[in-house]
């Protein structure tokens, strides 16, 4: 490292303690297998966690893949699939286990990138085919060969625990695929993580680019500590620059909303396609911001040469959509230009102003919420109620980070003697960390939502963030009962990872995991007592015993419905979820006993037929299931059942009646027979699509 890198040797010991970490917690309830054999997969895990928030990768998919094909090893840790621009991103982890930095040598990188690409190469061949199925390699293989021929980049992603060499020129032999090497050695990691940024900065020479200065028109000058330049950008500029920069060109919110809506828009493309020249007049443009620009002046007037830190705020479709249309649509971009307006702001002011100038510029397409970052009011109010509230006895609480390595850090704090590090350890134990991505799917999964937990963790932060807003609106913040709930679910959760790890499943364990909780909240109908499971801090034995019986049962039906698909996708989908919904998976006598006792239904009107001392445990999660949706989607089925002719008038009035007493906070409980026609009501719509987003499932 250089005499500059001051800060290294305590970055190494945090990441060091982040891994252990993680491995600990991953090797938790195996009893065979040391920790030792999960530290390459928790540093691949740690740093993908660091790439993410940096911008540089979007959803991957961890896959553990080392073994002799042919001639040669394949081997990656983990890989990702952009099918709208026809890239494949495969990362390979070197790892000596994070002693004293060492040289990663050219020969080293080289040799990591053959195996990941041959990894693709034997993808390409219908290597998957001989391989047993039911496993998370197998469906990367499958998956991969499936996109093969509309895929024409390959991103190599070699994450190393030393410093690497300089790479050189890459040859690969494969003049039909462009294979691009991106090295993330300790000191780049180490710089882009403490350098205080959500990205790693992109400097651009566009005298390079562009074979001369970007003409220009400069802002007159203010004392609001930044600077404008409007400029016109040609369609090729912004199609190398994406070519080149992909998603790290796009600030958080931009990314998140690209994420989320997953479609290239087609007035762009036809505009693209069919008038070229009048792109500029119909399209609106984009706004991006910049931490550093250099100019020069000539008889043309302002011009600029170089700019560091671009970001793109506004106009991410825009950006998208002409990358798509010159390489999967072919169109000839060399009449297309786009306006720009470029905000230069000082990298201290990053982090404050330039959400704000994203959420203000992008109000034409409603990504107005600040954001998806981890300023968002709601989780700076988690985190304080995770200081503030202690786990009962007193003796611990659960660790909240709202930023990525919080912990590492208050336990640096506390001290680094052996008896300061028990005392952090005791009351801030590591097994009770958890961050905004893992609090998004403990709350996704049991609301009913592991279809789109097993999109990924980025994904699913984006849905939950969007639901959140919508429910409770942009400035919400929670109290002590949701974040005990909360708790409560994450125990839940952490219960079935530890049981997915002693089934020792061959593949989709994240999804076993997803399900099996997601079917527990919906079989139980919400009566689970959260209350309870917070108080003692751990399951009864019913439920754990429910939820282990059970996993088994899930993890065949949702393998055995994928029918030959590709299990992983087929788990990403709605359908599946409604498919498992249908399974009979039996109660038992001891948690029907929980449920009943923790059920709490006020007594039924004088009218409504029984008592609840006279309801049957079916009446119960009658009663409870239609009283888990909310007016609006009640509403929406009874508008939906009568526009398509689905239901008949008189359910579309039971799903009026019940949106009725939706809208007054179920102050009148719905009757057993009410409850019975609504669930069968809830079938209906969920087999025909009428749900909110069911039409458009664009989560």
């Amino acid at each position: 490292m250089s005499g500059t890198d001051i800060g290294f040797e305590e970055y190494l010991s945090t990441l060091s303690s982040r891994v252990s970490n993680q491995a600990i917690e991953a090797a938790t309830g195996i009893d065979d297998v040391g920790v030792v054999a999960f530290r390459e997969e928790a540093f691949t895990e740690v740093v993908l966690a660091t790439l993410e928030d940096l911008g540089q990768l979007a959803d991957t998919q961890n896959c553990y893949f080392d073994r002799r094909l042919g001639r040669g090893i394949a081997k990656v840790n983990a890989w990702g699939l952009d099918e709208e621009n026809g890239q494949v991103t495969l990362v390979t982890t070197i790892f000596r286990g994070l002693g004293t930095p060492a040289s990663i040598t050219r020969t080293e990188l080289n040799q990591a990138i053959d195996r990941a690409l041959r990894v693709f190469s034997e993808a390409c061949r219908d290597w998957f085919s001989e391989m047993e199925p039911a496993s998370d390699a197998f469906d990367m293989m499958q998956r991969l060969h499936e996109v093969h021929d509309q895929v024409d980049r390959v991103r190599i992603v070699v994450i190393g625990d030393g410093i690497a060499a300089d790479i050189g020129n890459l040859d690969t032999g494969n003049d039909a695929l462009q294979v691009q090497a991106d090295i993330w050695d300790l000191r780049r990691l180490f710089r882009a993580d403490s350098s205080g940024r959500a990205y790693e900065p992109i400097e651009i020479d566009l005298v390079q680019w562009l074979g001369q200065p970007l003409p220009c028109i400069a802002s007159p000058e203010s004392e609001a500590g930044f600077d404008v330049y409007l400029a016109i950008l040609p369609g090729n500029l912004l199609h190398q620059l994406y070519h080149e920069f992909g998603a790290r060109l796009l600030e958080l919110n931009v990314r998140s909303f690209l994420q989320a809506r997953g479609k290239v828009n087609r007035g762009i493309r036809d505009t693209l396609k069919d008038e070229p020249s009048a792109f500029i007049a119909y399209n609106n443009g984009i706004s991006a911001t910049a931490e550093w620009v250099e100019t020069a002046t000539s008889g043309a007037g302002l011009a600029i040469t170089k700019l560091r830190g671009l970001q793109v705020v506004n106009g991410g479709q825009t950006v998208a959509s002409i990358h798509r249309a010159k390489d999967r649509d072919k169109i000839d971009l060399s009449d297309v230009y786009v306006q720009a307006k470029l905000t230069v702001v000082r990298p201290e002011q990053v982090e404050t102003l330039v959400p704000l100038i994203s959420r203000y510029a992008n109000t034409q397409n409603r990504v107005n919420e600040a954001d998806f970052s981890a300023n968002h009011p709601f989780h700076v109010k988690l985190q304080q109620l995770a200081l503030t509230v202690w786990v009962p006895g007193e003796q611990s609480r659960w660790f909240y980070e709202r930023a990525r390595g919080q912990y590492e850090v208050a336990q640096q704090r506390e001290g680094t003697t052996q008896a300061q590090l028990t005392r952090f350890k005791k009351a801030n134990p590591p097994n009770q960390r958890f961050d905004k991505v893992s609090h998004a799917k403990y709350t996704n999964t049991w609301g009913l939502l592991p279809h789109i937990v097993s999109r990924g963790g980025q994904k699913n932060f984006v849905a939950f963030m969007q639901q959140l807003s919508k429910e409770h609106g942009a400035r919400w913040e929670p109290d002590s009962a949701y974040y005990r709930h909360s708790i409560a679910k994450a125990i839940i959760f952490k219960h079935a990872e530890r049981l997915a790890r002693q089934h020792k499943f061959p593949g989709y364990r994240a999804n076993a995991i997803a399900y099996t909780v997601a079917l527990v909240s919906y079989r139980t109908a919400g009566r689970i007592n959260l209350e309870h499971i917070w108080d003692e801090q751990l399951l009864s034995q019913a439920l754990a015993d429910t939820l282990d019986s059970w996993m088994t049962q899930i993890y065949d039906a949702f393998v055995e419905s994928a029918a030959g698909r590709n299990v992983t996708e087929w788990c990403k989908k709605e359908e599946c979820w409604r498919h498992l919904q249908t399974l009979d998976l039996a109660v038992s006598a001891e948690l029907e006993a929980e449920l009943a006792e923790g059920q709490a239904l006020p007594e039924l009107p004088t009218d409504g037929g029984k008592s609840t001392a006279s309801l049957t445990t079916q009446d119960r999660e009658n009663i409870a299931r239609v009283m888990q949706i909310s007016a609006e989607e009640w509403v929406h089925i009874s508008g939906w059942g009568a526009r398509t002719g689905t239901l008949q008038p008189w359910q579309c009035g039971i799903a009026t009646t019940l949106a009725s007493y939706a809208a007054g906070s179920w102050a009148r409980i719905p009757s057993d027979k009410q409850s019975k026609h609504g669930v069968k009501i809830l079938a209906l719509a969920d087999q025909e699509g009428g749900r909110i987003g069911s039409e458009d499932d664009c989560a």
